[in-house]
């Protein structure tokens, strides 16, 4: 198939397909507390309200990103290199930026939830150098938080239109310095990363990636559909109930797809085998 050749486009129809973009300024994070960190946050004064007035003041975010990795097939052809991906490689932290509001809270609220996973019960004990800890157990402090992106006219004729970003197991891991000084006056801000094992993006509106399938992919009718962006938010993707093997067929060709080298789509052995 030749390429499109050079056609005339009337201003209008510029305007409907070039000038129709996506603005910077459109998002809205959320972030569910997780109850053991919200029970002890509360006790600091910082409650549900203060905490969704936080998501408000979130004054900077990054959509997040991905790459795959790679490795070189040099087989297949003769003075040929290829790559065949063998993974999805997730970004490993999430930079969020708030406004500090007058009260700090929004300090006070990402310093308790990092004291909850250090064990910093009581601060004044850490003041004594010599003080020691327990750090909490990952799942009590570790919880899937959103972004939304959206444009003015999300819900135009009828429909919302937005990209939706789900974090799976984030959790704040570090705090920057927030530098003050007697210069002219600006407003505080705090800059917050955030871990996550992986990201899930959804566009509503689009079809439901669940009811999409692969028509070259061998075998696929005993595999049925796929249903990796809903399964993906589960941070628990590909282990079964008692934590040992991986039981779904389909969940299997994505972790063995690992160590396979070739050209033909899936895996021959699982890794342990290579």
């Amino acid at each position: 198939m030749a390429g499109i050749r050079p056609e005339k486009l009337r201003t209008s129809d510029i305007k409907s397909r070039l000038l129709n973009l996506a603005q910077t300024s459109l998002y809205r994070l959320t972030i569910p507390v997780p109850a053991e960190v919200s029970s002890f946050v509360s006790q600091r004064g910082v409650t549900t309200l203060d905490v969704d007035n936080i998501s408000l003041l979130c004054a900077e975010a990054n959509l997040p990103g991905s790459t795959l990795a790679t490795h070189d097939v040099t087989n297949d052809y003769h003075g040929v290199s290829e790559k065949m991906v063998y993974r999805r490689m997730y970004d490993e932290t999430a930079d969020m930026t708030f406004y500090v509001d007058r009260e700090y809270k929004v300090v006070e609220f990402f310093e308790s939830w990092i004291d909850y996973i250090t064990g910093v019960t009581d601060r004044t004990r850490f003041e004594n150098p010599y003080v020691n800890h327990r750090v909490a157990y990952a799942n009590d402090y570790k919880v899937n938080f959103y972004l939304t992106k959206f444009e003015k006219d999300h819900h135009y004729n009828g429909s919302t239109r937005t990209l939706d970003y789900t974090f799976v197991h984030g959790f704040p891991t570090s705090i920057t310095a927030m530098p003050v000084s007697y210069d002219q006056g600006q407003i505080l801000k705090c800059n917050v990363s955030f871990s996550f094992i992986r990201y899930v993006m959804k566009r509503s509106g689009s079809p439901n990636v669940s009811s999409v399938k692969n028509p070259n992919a061998p075998g696929i009718s005993e595999l049925g559909q796929f249903e990796v962006r809903d399964e993906f938010i589960n941070p628990q993707f590909g282990i079964s109930s008692e934590g040992d093997e991986i039981i779904n067929a389909q969940v299997r060709r994505v972790e063995e797809g690992l160590p396979y080298v070739g050209r033909n789509i899936g895996p021959i052995a699982p890794f342990a085998g290579i």
